[in-house]
C-alpha cells in the first residue's frame, strides 16, 4: 500500500494539505487501484477549490479511479513526460517494479509544475528548489546533449542535468532555470541531431502568436557557445512567489492513449469549466485559427491546459507551438465538417466560429492570417536559417492561402 499526502500551493505563496492518495502496489498485469480523499480541513478552507472539476468535485466521498496508473489524471499532470521521466527514475535510481505513478509522484515531490506536491510522510520536508542558475545552463546543455547521445557525462554536471532537467514534460530536453532577478523560467534544449533550429523557430512561432492576438508567456533565446535555448517564463508562478493549479486538457476530457477529440471537444470543455467563458472561447478559437495557419500539428492535449486563480479556472497563455517540421500532416485534434484530422479550409472555421457563437470570428480568421502571413520576416528575426526556412515554405504558404477569402468574380464573368 501506498499513501500520498497531497498539497497545494496557493497563489499567495501559501501551502495546504489538501488531500490523500492511497493506492495497493502493482498486481502482475501492472495495474494498481487507487483513491483520493479530500481532508476535511481543505473542504472547510475558504480557499479550498476542486482539483479536478469532472473527476474530483468538492466532496467528502472517497474518489475512486478506473485508470490502471492508480492515480486520477490530474496528479500525473504534475509528473514529466518522456524525457523529463527517464530522468527522474535514473536520479531515483529506480528498479523496474518501482517506476509507477505513485512512486514518480513521490519523488517528484514539490519539484512539478503546477501547484500540487506529494509525499509519503507528514513530516517529510519539502524538497529543494531543482531550478538551476541560468549561469550553469551550458553545463547543462551540454550534458543533456551527451545524455541523449549516449556519451560519458561528469558525475557534477549528470547531478545538475537530474536536479533541473527530471520535473519537465514533452519529449525535448528542457531544464528549470533561475535568473539573477530570482525568476523563473524553463530553458529548452537542441538534440544534438535536430534537422532544425527548433528553438529559434518556436521562439519565432510565439512572436507569430503574440501579433496574433494570444496570449503567450515571456520568452527569450539564449546564447550558449554555438548553441541557442529558448527559454521561457513560467506561468505557473504568481507574482509573490506563489503557484497556480494547472489541469490539462487531457485530464478535463479523461482522454488517454491514442485518442479521437476534436477542438470541438475542447470547446466544450471551455464552456463547462472556465470562469471567463466570453473570453477562454474566443481565445481558443483564435489558437486554433493560428494552429491551422502555421501547422502547429502537435496540438495534442497536453499542450492546453487551464489555471486556477481567484476567480476559477481559465486557459492558460499559449505554449510549445511549432509548425509542420515533420511533415505529419495531420492534426493531433480534428475539425467538423468532414475535415477530419487535415488542415481545414476558411469555410469549415467560419462555420465552427458560428456554432460556437463567436462574435467576430471573420475578423479574427483575417488577424490571424495577417500576422502568419509575415512569418518568413519574423522566422529571419530569430535567426532561422535560409534553408530551414525555405523547407518550412510550401506547407505553411499553403495553409496561408487555404485560408484567405475567395477572389471576387470580376465584373461580367
Amino acid at each position: 500500500m501506498i499513501r500520498l499526502l497531497v498539497n497545494v500551493t496557493l497563489p499567495d505563496n501559501t501551502t495546504l494539505f489538501c488531500g490523500e492518495i492511497v493506492t495497493t502496489l502493482p498486481d502482475p498485469r501492472g495495474i494498481i487501484q487507487g483513491a483520493f480523499r479530500y481532508a476535511p480541513e481543505y473542504l472547510n478552507h475558504p480557499m479550498a477549490f476542486s482539483l479536478d472539476p469532472v473527476n474530483l468535485p468538492l466532496s467528502a466521498k472517497e474518489f475512486q479511479t478506473n485508470r490502471p496508473e492508480g492515480v486520477h489524471a490530474v496528479f500525473e499532470d504534475a509528473l514529466p513526460d518522456d524525457w523529463g521521466r527517464a530522468l527522474l527514475i535514473k536520479k531515483a535510481k529506480l528498479k523496474r517494479g518501482d517506476q509507477t505513478i505513485p512512486r514518480l509522484l513521490e519523488v517528484v515531490g514539490s519539484n512539478g509544475l503546477g501547484a500540487l506536491s506529494f509525499k509519503s510522510r507528514p513530516d517529510r520536508q519539502p524538497r529543494p528548489d531543482a531550478s538551476a542558475h541560468i549561469k550553469n545552463m551550458k553545463t547543462i546543455l551540454d550534458a543533456a546533449l551527451q545524455y541523449e547521445s549516449g556519451s560519458h557525462i561528469d558525475e557534477k554536471a549528470l547531478h545538475l542535468l537530474y536536479q533541473s532537467g527530471s520535473s519537465l514534460g514533452g519529449a525535448r530536453p528542457k531544464a528549470l532555470c533561475r535568473k539573477e532577478t530570482g525568476s523563473l523560467w524553463i530553458a529548452k534544449f537542441p538534440l544534438h541531431n535536430d534537422r532544425f533550429h527548433v528553438e529559434s523557430i518556436e521562439a519565432a512561432s510565439l512572436e507569430l502568436a503574440k501579433r496574433s492576438g494570444l496570449l503567450v508567456p515571456e520568452f527569450e533565446i539564449h546564447q550558449i557557445g554555438s548553441r541557442e535555448a529558448l527559454l521561457v517564463r513560467r506561468f505557473d508562478i504568481s507574482n509573490h512567489g506563489g503557484r497556480y493549479h494547472m489541469i490539462s486538457m487531457q485530464t478535463l476530457l479523461q482522454a488517454q492513449g491514442y485518442y479521437f477529440l476534436s477542438y470541438d471537444d475542447m470547446f466544450n470543455v471551455v464552456k463547462a469549466h472556465s470562469c471567463q467563458p466570453s473570453m477562454d472561447i474566443p481565445a481558443l478559437f483564435r489558437q486554433m485559427i493560428f494552429n491551422v495557419a502555421i501547422g502547429n500539428t502537435d496540438d495534442h492535449l497536453k499542450n492546453f491546459c487551464m489555471l486556477h486563480k481567484a476567480s476559477g479556472f481559465s486557459l492558460s497563455p499559449v505554449y510549445d507551438v511549432l509548425p509542420d517540421i515533420h511533415e505529419k500532416r495531420e492534426h493531433s485534434l480534428s475539425f467538423p465538417s468532414g475535415a477530419g484530422f487535415l488542415p481545414p479550409g476558411r469555410k469549415t472555421l467560419q462555420r465552427m466560429g458560428n456554432a460556437h457563437n463567436i462574435e467576430a470570428a471573420d475578423q479574427i480568421i483575417d488577424h490571424v492570417l495577417q500576422a502568419v502571413s509575415g512569418w518568413k520576416n519574423v522566422f529571419q528575426q530569430y535567426s532561422v536559417p535560409g534553408l530551414e526556412i525555405k523547407r518550412l515554405e510550401w506547407g505553411i504558404n499553403r495553409r496561408i492561402e487555404s485560408l484567405k477569402k475567395p477572389s471576387a468574380p470580376e465584373p461580367g464573368t
